[in-house]
């Protein structure tokens, strides 16, 4: 017969697999200098630099349609309409705050994605600017989401490198395409 296992045991197989599941959560989250995420916004965010990562796509599609939602619109109502979420666009210096009111920094080099602990929160306050702000300058006015999401699902795989995403997004984001 088969010795079940004593309670210390099962105890201590327990704490053993939840600070080895921690463990692997936490590496999975930091770099090897510990605490500092993993990818920068702006990076290619791929192991195979022949690929451009969906997440790179469709941030750059929803940073160049938040740009002309504000410069169709009223830029006070788009960060107004985005939350506190629109917060965390402006500590990370995607929308900056001037004279002249907001605008988008399309500039990756200007970001500050220290102050956002995870590239997944900067997504967030972009996805909730595009499903709480509409596109009205193209043929039909939509949420911002679902340009988004049909730009990916036309062209979310087409092309091969950065800049002829950049180029695509641009023609789309003019209603070009």
């Amino acid at each position: 017969m088969e010795h079940p296992l004593s309670h210390r045991e099962r105890r201590a197989t327990a704490l053993l697999t939840a600070a080895a599941t921690a463990c692997l959560v936490l590496a999975a989250c930091t770099s090897e200098e510990g605490g500092e995420p993993t990818e920068a916004p702006g990076a290619v965010e791929s192991a195979s630099p022949d690929v451009v990562p969906r997440t790179w796509v469709e941030r750059e599609v929803r940073v160049r349609t938040l740009d002309r939602m504000m410069a169709e619109g009223d830029p006070q109502e788009v960060m107004d309409n985005t939350g506190d979420l629109g917060d965390r666009l402006v500590e990370t210096r995607i929308v900056q705050e001037g004279e002249d009111g907001y605008r988008v920094e399309l500039d990756k080099d200007e970001w500050d994605p220290a102050a956002v602990t995870f590239t997944t929160h900067l997504d967030a306050a972009l996805a909730e600017a595009m499903s709480s702000n509409e596109v009205t300058w193209c043929e039909e006015t939509v949420p911002g989401d679902e340009f988004v999401r049909s730009y990916l699902d036309e062209y979310g795989e087409a092309f091969d490198t950065e800049e002829e995403y950049v180029e695509s997004i641009e023609g789309y984001v003019d209603c070009q395409s």
